[in-house]
């Protein structure tokens, strides 16, 4: 009865505010250098919440964005967290003169009461400053569309236990046709291994679950519109249409997200707290998988990674906190 009643109370916060849903809100930010808004566009029941129960909010303000959920009429801290996006990045280049829109989208879980989201920019130096805000009323409930199943095959490539209590990675393949399955396969393996093989994550494989999804090209397109090239380097590489990776991921449990691309050439990319893309048959998987992850999972620095043969972990030369146990802290979010 005791370890009953103790589950119960770690719980109880989740279950006092939330129900067990994901509210995927999909957003339209136009800006440049200086400027920026928001739009709702559509507002989606991406299913079950798989992602934090007991640590709801996120102490580490990581990311070029950062929300927060509270309760509309105590003004309480429900749910927090970070992010970086194709936008906050293209916004220091060039280009960012003239105004241009992005597609972006955040996913919560779902408030069984009025509560309003608010979008942070958060600077170099850590201030932040308000952009958007949305309140989640009844009129928001009435709006949702259920997100599509495309019923595409998963791949299990490791199962530790409920999705809320593990570290959910999903694995989406782009690029590949219906009949490259066994090279799909292959190269989600691949992944698999150097991921599960390289500290932190090695010594804390029983926290992860991993799953794969090939998502076939549609008209000969990858269908996560995933390139390189972006602003203005060859090997960057990320996706031109977020709407479609958060469509597609919502096929399995996933708190962060790989988009392996079907190419040979070393390239790849990576947003925290977002997706890492990376060619998965380059000769430097290996220090590219490790260096984006980096990104994704603890909003490193860039530089960090040290590509030396007496490095047998996640190095770092740039991030202040020490990528190794930022990880590490990341982690434990998911998990304790």
């Amino acid at each position: 009865m005791l370890f009953i009643s103790c589950t119960r109370n770690e719980q109880s916060d989740f279950e006092k505010h939330f129900l067990d849903k994901t509210l995927r809100i999909n957003l339209i930010h136009t800006g440049d250098a200086g400027m920026e808004s928001f739009k709702v566009d559509k507002i989606f029941d991406d299913g079950l919440w798989y992602g934090r129960t007991k640590n709801l909010v996120n102490p580490y303000r990581l990311g070029t964005y950062y929300y927060e959920v509270r309760d509309v009429e105590t003004d309480e801290l429900l749910y927090s967290d970070g992010v970086s996006t194709v936008f906050g990045e293209w916004r220091m280049t060039e280009d960012a003169k003239n105004k241009k829109s992005f597609h972006e989208s955040i996913r919560v879980p779902y408030p069984n009461k009025m509560a309003k989201i608010t979008m942070y920019k958060v600077d170099s130096i850590d201030v932040t400053e308000p952009v958007w805000e949305y309140v989640i009323d009844r009129k928001t409930r009435s709006l949702m569309e259920p997100t599509k199943n495309h019923n595409y095959r998963i791949m299990r490539l490791l199962d530790s236990g409920n999705p809320k209590e593990k570290v959910d990675i999903l694995i989406l393949g782009d690029g590949y046709t219906l009949n490259e399955i066994k090279r799909f396969d292959k190269d989600a393996i691949l992944f698999y291994n150097s991921f599960i093989n390289t500290e932190p994550f090695k010594s804390r494989k029983s926290d992860f679950n991993v799953h794969a999804v090939q998502i076939p090209p549609v008209d000969e397109v990858n269908t996560l519109k995933t390139s390189d090239g972006f602003f203005g380097h060859d090997r960057y590489a990320l996706t031109s249409d977020e709407w479609a990776f958060r469509e597609y991921a919502t096929q399995a449990p996933y708190d962060y997200a790989v988009i392996l691309m079907n190419t040979d050439k070393s390239s790849g990319g990576s947003l925290y707290n977002l997706y890492i893309t990376t060619a998965i048959r380059s000769q430097s998987i290996d220090y590219v998988m490790t260096h984006e992850l980096g990104h994704h999972i603890a909003g490193a620095a860039d530089k960090f990674y040290s590509n030396t043969t007496d490095c047998d972990s996640l190095c770092y030369e740039s991030y202040s906190y020490g990528l190794d146990t930022m990880i590490r802290n990341i982690l434990d979010l998911h998990t304790k």
